[in-house]
């Protein structure tokens, strides 16, 4: 029965494993965002609240999100490892001031 128990923890703690999201706020109208990890990239959203979103469901990674400019110039945020939460999504924020990006904590 003790076996029985923690086999269900287990997989119910396994199917709350959500994956992290990523927003980044700007300062100035850009092009476009970019979301990399683990040498995998995929384009960030533009939400209503004018925030750049994306979610990662890969492996456990680290990277980068790069910020287009129309004038062609490029910000880069460095992200340290990455990796699933259980629970609670993990939210990595970063805010873009005058083409500099810093991690909000």
């Amino acid at each position: 029965m003790k076996q029985l128990f923690l086999l269900c923890g287990t997989l119910l703690v396994s199917s709350c494993v959500l994956e992290p999201m990523f927003a980044v706020d700007v300062d100035e109208p850009v092009e476009s965002a970019k979301l990399t990890l683990n040498g995998n990239s995929a384009n960030m959203m533009k939400n209503v609240d004018g925030r750049y979103w994306a979610k990662w469901g890969g492996s456990d990674a680290g990277g980068s999100i790069d910020i287009f400019y129309p004038d062609g110039a490029v910000a880069k945020c460095e992200i340290g490892y990455v990796t699933h939460g259980h629970g609670v999504p993990e939210i990595q924020s970063f805010e873009v001031k005058n083409r500099k990006c810093e991690q909000q904590y």
